[in-house]
């Protein structure tokens, strides 16, 4: 049956007055507090952190949480609370105070709290509650409150909740650092058990909250800004607190690099400032103009008063201090790692590990070589090569938007344009502002890199002898004759001028393999001259592919035939297949690629090679256990992917039949030698004689016709180049026994 909603209600406008209607009221049950606790809490460490936020819009510069027995108190030095506030704003469950009330009274920071629900957080930890706060109205009288929350919660409508609340006499040591005034919020008959593991879990989330680089002040100086916000947990479990503190520290300051920058002001002029510092004592200072910043050109003007910044980038290989396994290090910055915004020192949620919000991650993912945010004077061949990951990465960027507001013109008031807080008041405004800001503490990321690269361009020099072996051992054979003309019974001299002979013996036939090597090479090198050009002329007949493919999708919806728009698809399929196939040989394809030699990250290099080795490999998964700090030896990127492509089809040769093929890439060293295993679970190899697949012709497996036609496989050549290529950088190539059925190793001398 339909009802004619027009035949129901004469007219939808309902006049206040009109007396034929009867105001009521709506009601809420009390049992919305427990529910609005669970839904809108939901776990003891949000709980906190809603009480945490309310000390923080409290404008106080401590808060010290404290869980002891079955207590839960959370104290701060704030401004307190009158009697008119508790009872206005305190005991109104989502009330708009501050949205109404965007900064805080005193110092003028942007309020955390918007939905008027923090008060529950202590419903949701206990079922008792006490709060006693000392307002800044009156510093000799304190207002004491007691909440039964299970009597609150059977009160039936929610109006008839009630607080017991009382005005008794100041006392003192209730607030931290023995403030007259301030809020204390004890919670007592703890809904929830605490376990040694659930505290350390609680002590780590609430250390996040904070700037992980306590004390570091705002000024160049140093010292701590009277606006910082800092939080204290503590328990009475025995050195649990100091325990976990003491890990975080030494985790904190296991750094490799520590970058210090800030935006600094002359007369109209803006500037970048860093400062660089290794962990092996090398210290660098640089400022470049804010000109040099990507946007520049298209900014009206900038926007960002004051911003300072400490990042530290990590590479967690080997013991680490206060004996911190390295595993938990690196959970730990995958978790709270990143670059985070710290609004006065209080955290803003949106940034850090979990968004990418200083494109790092963007520009690895695009394999970016080159910054675009600093000066040709300080940019470096190859730089984001030795751009960190977010994994690697704890920083913290330190701005106050009270005083961004306050610096902002009236313009700038009027058009948003400065660094400011979304309502939803977990993150900044996307404007010019904050765009500024991204690229400023960017380009400091990338002065690191480029820096970095430097470093490692110096470590390692090529070195070619002045005169070749052969020729040296040629003049030692004239010398150990003339000795042994000379002192024709010295034995001693005769067993040096025999060896010396069989020295040279060797050499040439070392000589003569290497030319036989070279040869070969040679060879190769014609096939790839040829290969370039015919990759020249397949480029261009891909694209013209494409444009008839697009005619040919035309011509199918204009006369509207399945058949043929089918046909245009499956070309095109068959052209993303050919491309990708084309993306196996990129490197060999750019002159930068085969002709700058360089140290190159070993995890970015592995990486890379088996994007582009993917198509060869669908159904390998892969593992890498690489840190991101760890160079191979200088050598082109060609070379590298070479070797390592040469690698990945022999091992994908060898898993054709297995239903999970897997290859695992492990770094490790032994000694004063660096190593790179690469594993398969595919057909096994005699370790003992796997040194003859390294010569010419000598194949393992048989490569299927596709992969033969591509010269991938099947010609006996892969593993001969694999050895070429590492003898001419100075390594090492072989198979061990280690972690699978087959185990490829490189080693180079690490030098240390």
């Amino acid at each position: 049956m339909t009802i004619d909603v027009s035949d129901t209600v004469d007219d939808f406008t309902i006049e206040a007055e009109d007396p034929a209607y009867e105001p009521f009221p709506f009601s809420a049950d009390s049992a919305l507090i427990r529910e609005l606790g669970e839904r809108l809490v939901g776990q003891p460490y949000t709980a906190l952190a809603e009480l945490v936020k309310n000390a923080y819009d409290a404008d106080a510069t401590i808060c010290q949480i404290r869980l002891q027995g079955n207590r839960i108190t959370v104290s701060d030095n704030g401004h307190g609370m009158s009697t008119a506030e508790f009872q206005q704003h305190w005991m109104t469950i989502g009330t708009r105070n501050k949205q109404r009330i965007t900064r805080s009274r005193k110092f003028g920071r942007s309020t955390t709290g918007s939905k008027g629900v923090g008060r529950l957080s202590a419903q949701f930890l206990a079922h008792r509650m006490q709060l006693v706060t000392t307002s800044e109205e009156d510093l000799s009288r304190r207002l004491h409150a007691l909440v039964d929350w299970d009597t609150a919660v059977e009160a039936g409508l929610l109006t008839n909740a009630q607080a017991q609340y009382k005005s008794e006499p100041a006392g003192s040591g209730l607030y931290p650092g023995g403030s007259a005034t301030g809020t204390t919020v004890i919670m007592e008959e703890l809904k929830q058990g605490w376990a040694e593991e659930d505290i350390k879990l609680l002590g780590r989330q609430i250390w996040s909250l904070q700037s992980p680089f306590a004390g570091w002040g705002s000024r160049s100086t140093g010292d701590s800004d009277e606006l910082d916000f800092t939080i204290g947990f503590d328990t009475d479990r025995p050195g649990l607190d100091t325990t976990f503190s003491n890990q975080m520290r030494a985790i904190i300051d296991s750094w490799h690099a520590a970058i210090v920058g800030s935006v600094r002001s002359e007369g109209d002029r803006h500037f970048v400032d860093v400062d660089l510092r290794f962990a092996d004592g090398e210290r660098l200072h640089d400022s470049w103009p804010i000109e040099d910043l990507r946007d520049f050109d298209t900014w009206p003007d900038w926007f960002v008063h004051e911003a300072q910044w400490q990042i530290r980038i990590y590479d967690f290989v080997g013991r680490q201090p206060g004996n911190v396994p390295v595993q938990d290090a690196r959970d730990y910055l995958q978790k709270f790692g990143g670059v985070t915004l710290y609004d006065s020192g209080f955290k803003l949620p949106y940034y850090g590990a979990e968004t990418d919000w200083l494109g790092i991650e963007f520009d690895h993912s695009h394999r970016k070589s080159a910054s675009t945010l600093l000066p040709s004077r300080l940019q470096a061949s190859r730089a984001l090569n030795d751009l960190p990951t977010q994994g690697r990465i704890l920083g913290v960027v330190r701005i106050n938007t009270g005083a961004e507001y306050a610096a902002a013109t009236s313009e700038q008031r009027t058009s948003g344009e400065y660094l400011k807080i979304l309502i939803t008041r977990d993150r900044l405004a996307g404007n010019d502002a904050f765009e500024q800001l991204a690229q400023a503490v960017r380009s400091s990321i990338d002065y690191y890199a480029t820096r970095q690269r430097i470093r490692a361009d110096r470590m390692i020099e090529i070195v070619r002898p002045s005169l070749p072996p052969i020729a040296r051992v040629a003049g030692l054979e004239d010398l150990a004759q003339t000795a042994t003309i000379r002192y024709p019974d010295d034995e001693i001299i005769r067993n040096i001028s025999s060896e010396i002979i069989e020295l040279g013996t060797s050499i040439a036939k070392q000589s003569e393999a290497d030319d036989a090597e070279r040869s070969l090479l040679g060879s190769l090198a014609s096939t790839g001259m040829a290969a370039l050009a015919l990759e020249h002329e397949n480029k261009k007949e891909i694209r013209l592919g494409r444009q008839l493919v697009r005619r040919l999708k035309s011509i199918a919806a204009r006369i509207d035939d399945p058949e043929v728009s089918g046909v245009a698809g499956d070309i095109d399929t068959w052209l993303n297949r050919l491309e990708a196939t084309r993306r196996i040989f990129a490197p060999m394809l750019s002159q930068e690629d085969r002709d700058v030699v360089e140290a190159l990250q070993v995890r970015s290099v592995v990486e890379e090679v088996i994007r582009a080795t993917e198509p060869l490999m669908p159904r390998v998964a892969t593992e890498i256990d690489i840190p991101g700090h760890v160079y191979f030896p200088p050598a082109t990127f060609a070379d590298w992917h070479a070797l390592l492509q040469n690698v990945l089809v022999n091992a994908a040769n060898a898993m054709l039949d297995i239903d999970e093929p897997r290859i695992a890439f492990r770094f490790g060293r032994t000694g004063r030698s660096s190593w790179l295993r690469i594993s398969n679970n595919g057909l096994p190899i005699d370790v003992p004689s796997s040194h003859t697949y390294f010569e010419p012709f000598r194949r393992r497996q048989v490569a299927s016709s596709e992969r033969s036609a591509l010269g991938l496989g099947g010609m006996g050549l892969g593993l001969t180049i694999v050895r070429m290529i590492a003898s001419l950088r100075g390594c090492q190539v072989r198979f061990v026994e280690d972690g699978g059925p087959t185990t490829f190793q490189i080693s180079w001398s690490s030098g240390e």
